[in-house]
């Protein structure tokens, strides 16, 4: 499977008594998304943490930034996208567009995950020489995938974004032990601006 170089996230506001008819509807729209838009990945789930707990969560991803465009009007033709948006119970919060980073496990797998942890920081460059050296912390205990951008759009434009995919809570645990019992994470925290670090739990 080829490595998406754009990647959108959406969160949007659900109501709790609708959050199980959308969720069947944004995973229609990620097959449409698939085959009308070209998206390379695509992945939706729940906001597990942070300030956005409970909201729907869509990550998708395209070779180029025309394949972003071309999602815009499959949601213009989409009978589910229309419904979520027409339903008054699901209102976009966020929407971000990113650039994808050279950085990434050796053998990404297309297994869907179980949970999606994001971390966002502020650097003055990706830092990419630094962060080759703790790619195999994730490798080593279970991650599925790693991606890593430089957001684009948005209030957060030029901040960075980490995403990696696990099997299970114990691999993210398991992970960030080994990470922990690594002196080059710690002086690598110190020197960037953490955001947040929030977990996402995938569905499909």
């Amino acid at each position: 499977m080829s490595s998406p170089a754009y990647i959108m996230i959406t969160v949007a506001a659900v109501a709790p008594d609708y959050l199980s008819e959308a969720l069947g509807k944004v995973g229609t729209l990620c097959g449409q998304l698939k085959d009308q838009a070209g998206a390379l990945m695509t992945r939706y789930g729940v906001m597990s943490t942070g300030e956005h707990a409970g909201s729907l969560f869509l990550s998708q991803g395209y070779s180029e930034l025309n394949g972003i465009d071309a999602a815009f009007n499959v949601y213009g033709s989409s009978a589910e996208y229309q419904a979520l948006i027409g339903s008054g119970k699901v209102s976009v919060i966020l929407r971000n567009i990113m650039r994808m980073e050279d950085i990434g496990l050796k053998s990404p797998s297309t297994n869907v995950p179980a949970y999606l942890v994001l971390t966002r920081w502020g650097s003055a460059s990706p830092m990419l020489d630094r962060m080759r050296p703790l790619v195999h912390h994730f490798e080593d205990n279970g991650a599925l995938t790693l991606r890593y951008a430089t957001i684009a759009t948005g209030s957060a434009a030029g901040r960075r974004l980490l995403g990696v995919a696990y099997p299970s809570m114990d691999a993210i645990e398991k992970t960030y032990d080994s990470l922990r019992g690594d002196p080059a994470f710690g002086a690598f925290q110190s020197d960037i601006d953490l955001d947040f670090r929030n977990i996402v739990r995938i569905v499909g």
